[in-house]
């Protein structure tokens, strides 16, 4: 929040403050995983694998996760505008375009995926089956969400949490998530 204090509703204000959780949550990783497991969850043993699981995630967002999103929307959220982060595009010069792009689709999935498949699921699988880790850590997620991008958001929890218990490692559930969340902007810088 001191981000934004500094910032305001300038276009480094969400830039920073997503840098800043990732490499916070980074060092409280550090912090908890020992050596091995810190090597295990940033790095990729089977990369031929690891595209694999994120070539199969891209194609489960896009036509299992994205009609059931546009469902949900459509039923439960008749009236609801964009999401915030769409209308900050629609309102954005093109630098700020620029920024919010790199924010969206490069530094958004490398925080969230250090905090909610790195630290949260990580802790959740210390004490619960790795089926109930990824489900409570996708509920998580997704209440981190505007309501109207929940569903989205627990399903992809759930896809980024099961290539993490998959792998070990968070990289693959980065990638896909980058992939999409570029996607997803590009289509909106389109639209």
């Amino acid at each position: 929040a001191g981000v934004f204090l500094i910032f305001g509703d300038s276009e480094f204000g969400m830039p920073t403050f997503t840098l800043l959780s990732g490499i916070v949550v980074y060092f409280v990783i550090r912090e908890v995983y020992d050596k091995q497991q810190l090597e295990t969850l940033f790095s990729i043993r089977d990369s031929k694998e690891a595209l694999r699981m994120i070539a199969l995630i891209i194609v489960l967002d896009l036509f299992v996760l994205l009609p059931i999103n546009v469902a949900v929307k459509i039923l439960v959220f008749p009236d609801a505008e964009q999401q915030e982060v769409i209308t900050m595009f629609e309102d954005a010069s093109d630098t700020s375009i620029a920024i919010l792009a790199f924010t969206v689709a490069i530094l958004t999935p490398i925080a969230e995926e250090l905090l909610f498949r790195g630290f949260i699921l990580g802790m959740l699988m210390r004490r619960y089956s790795d089926v109930q880790a990824i489900v409570i850590s996708s509920l998580i997620f997704a209440i981190a969400h505007e309501p109207i991008a929940m569903s989205m958001a627990f399903g992809g929890g759930l896809l980024y949490g099961w290539v993490r218990v998959k792998t070990g490692s968070v990289l693959p559930g980065m990638i896909a998530h980058a992939i999409w969340n570029g996607f997803v902007t590009f289509i909106v810088i389109l639209y």
